[in-house]
């Protein structure tokens, strides 16, 4: 018994030192997140790699990203509970935590994209209502609002399902809005033809629902092996069920975009789709589809394979890379394409760079140290809130 004790106390101790370790990374993170931003913000867009041609970059791309990933696992929990199956209910509470704090991220990436992000709360005292900023602001504080508000129902002491259930049936037209009005932000330009098309805000719901569910499924694994916590066995083919029908319809979706403007064989439409084919994004745009989609797709789709955890929480790592490179390849295309076809071009912005008709945007060290920063900030805040809400709850159901 002697010899027991130390060896509880030692092991007992180690995850309290990894936890400080990785809090220690994350403020770590953080702090160059902070100074990033206080560098930028002093000396101004200059330092990032924006021009005059290429007005939005990683900050933009960054921001879409969290917009969509934000509501997947809150729509597969609040269509759950509006269907009355309690198959994903041990989720419900790492689901709202994942995407509260997603949508929280996506708010705060806007301010380091913004030329003077003192100035922002004119969009709130002035704003203008046809503006569809001003209609994303407004959707986003919503939604953050419902995320908050159905964490606290989950921790109440007393269940209560029919408040539940009667905040899902706010939730998913408030979740299918969000990514709309992201997407006609970028629809609505008519003067690029590759973003204005009809199909861009099914595309977002489609690809939300790919990357959503697939952070909660790798959320869940980080955090049963990290906690206390236990969800059911069977939940990770559960989730890889649902992402072989998102991952299908999200393909469908892309495919018929790519096909129908490639058909209508207008110069438009081209220039952008021979970025994305052959020219500079190619790279990306065919490791988006091989290991973003057709991998990920094959061990979802495949049962033998849908039973191994290790294989469907790397595949669901893959789609969340692959939603990432598609938001990129959504946004450069369009920047990248001019529409000027005279000489001398525009003017680049930049003391020395003169005149061009062709642009490559590069993300400099401050921007990436800036969404270092972000992350670094979303990641604690997902590690306190299962820390405070996940974990206690599984070592309360486990007392006798």
């Amino acid at each position: 018994m002697s010899l027991a004790t130390p060896t509880s106390t030692s092991t007992s101790a180690r995850p309290g030192a990894r936890l400080l370790a990785w809090y220690a990374l994350l403020g770590a993170g953080v702090l160059v997140g902070i100074a990033s931003f206080a560098y930028q913000w002093q000396t101004g867009l200059t330092v990032t790699g924006l021009t005059n041609a290429a007005t939005w970059g990683l900050y933009i791309v960054v921001f879409m990203f969290l917009v969509g990933i934000s509501a997947g696992g809150l729509i597969v929990v609040a269509g759950s509970e509006l269907v009355d199956s309690h198959r994903f209910e041990p989720l419900s509470r790492l689901a709202v935590i994942v995407s509260g704090t997603a949508v929280l991220g996506a708010a705060i990436s806007i301010i380091p994209d913004l030329g003077r992000p003192q100035r922002a709360w004119a969009m709130m005292v002035s704003p203008q209502l046809m503006s569809p900023l001003v209609w994303d602001m407004a959707v986003i504080s919503v939604y953050l609002t419902i995320a908050a508000i159905d964490l606290w129902i989950l921790t109440r002491p007393t269940p209560m399902p029919r408040t539940l259930r009667r905040m899902a049936i706010v939730t998913l037209p408030v979740a299918v809005l969000v990514h709309s009005v992201t997407a006609w932000i970028f629809g609505f330009l008519v003067a690029r033809p590759f973003w204005n098309t009809a199909i861009l805000a099914p595309l977002f719901i489609s690809s939300a629902l790919v990357s959503g569910t697939a952070l909660v499924l790798v959320v869940t694994y980080v955090t049963a092996r990290t906690t206390a916590w236990r969800p059911p066995s069977t939940i990770y083919a559960d989730l890889a069920r649902l992402l072989v029908w998102f991952v299908a319809v999200d393909l469908f979706l892309l495919a018929t975009e790519l096909i129908t403007a490639y058909t209508s064989q207008t110069a438009y439409h081209l220039a952008p789709l021979e970025m994305l084919f052959t020219g500079r994004l190619a790279p990306l745009f065919w490791s988006q589809l091989v290991l973003g989609v057709a991998v990920p797709l094959v061990v979802y789709a495949t049962p033998a394979l849908r039973r191994r955890t290790p294989l469907v929480v790397a595949a669901a790592v893959l789609s969340i890379l692959g939603v990432f490179a598609k938001r990129v390849n959504i946004l450069m295309p369009g920047m990248y394409d001019l529409q000027i076809a005279l000489d001398p071009g525009i003017p680049l912005g930049r003391a020395g760079q003169g005149f061009g008709i062709d642009t490559l945007y590069v993300p400099t060290v401050v921007e990436y140290g800036v969404m270092l920063g972000l992350f670094a900030f979303l990641a604690m805040l997902i590690t306190l809130g299962v820390r405070r809400w996940v974990a206690p709850a599984a070592a309360t159901t486990e007392r006798p």
